[in-house]
C-alpha cells in the first residue's frame, strides 16, 4: 500500500501514519506481550494498584465473574485514536490495518506483500488484531476498494480532529 508523505516529517501522511501505526501496536500488543515489550499486564496490575484500584478476586458467589471483568480491563487497551477510527466501517478499519501491518512485513527484496495476498489472508490479519473475521471471501479487488474507502475516511476524521483542535 502506498501511503504519500509517510516519511515526510511533519506531513499529514506522516501524522496519520504513526497515529495509525501506534494504534495497531495497541491493538496486537496485548497478544503479543508477555512482559517484556509493550504495555505488559504486570506494569497494568501495578498501575492499577499506584493508582488504588484494587482488583477483588475474593471469594462469594460471583468472585470469578469479577476476575474475568478484571482480566478483560487488562487486555482491552485505547491508544487514544480509536475514535479517529469510528467513522469507518468494521471491514474499511480491518483492511485498512491489515494493509498497515502488512507493510512492515517486506519479503527478501523489500516488497510488502501483494492486495491479493492480504485479502487471501485477511483472516490471519483480524485474528492478530483481535478484529472480526469477514464472513465470505475478500477479493482483491474489495480489498482494495475498502482499503481506498477506508484510508480517505480516516484522512477526513483526522482533518476534522487538526482543525477542531486549532479552533
Amino acid at each position: 500500500m502506498r501511503w504519500k508523505d509517510s516519511t515526510k516529517v511533519g506531513s499529514l501522511g506522516w501524522l496519520s501514519w504513526t497515529i495509525v501505526n501506534r494504534h495497531i501496536d495497541t491493538l496486537i500488543s496485548t497478544s503479543a506481550d508477555a512482559g517484556w515489550r509493550g504495555v505488559s499486564n504486570a506494569g497494568k496490575i501495578c498501575d492499577m494498584l499506584e493508582s488504588g484500584v484494587v482488583p477483588e478476586f475474593g471469594g462469594g458467589g460471583d468472585s470469578n465473574a469479577k476476575m474475568i471483568k478484571a482480566i478483560e480491563q487488562l487486555t482491552t487497551k485505547d491508544s487514544g485514536y480509536a475514535h479517529l477510527f469510528d467513522s469507518l466501517s468494521p471491514m474499511q478499519r480491518l483492511c485498512l490495518f491489515a494493509a498497515v501491518l502488512a507493510e512492515g512485513r517486506r519479503d527478501e527484496r523489500g516488497q510488502p506483500p501483494l492486495n491479493a495476498v492480504i485479502a487471501s489472508q485477511i483472516g490471519r490479519y483480524a485474528a492478530e488484531l483481535r478484529m472480526k473475521a469477514p464472513l465470505k471471501r475478500l477479493t482483491p479487488v474489495n480489498y482494495s476498494v475498502h482499503l481506498s474507502r477506508g484510508r480517505d475516511a480516516f484522512l477526513k476524521a483526522l482533518l476534522a480532529e487538526i482543525a477542531a483542535v486549532a479552533e
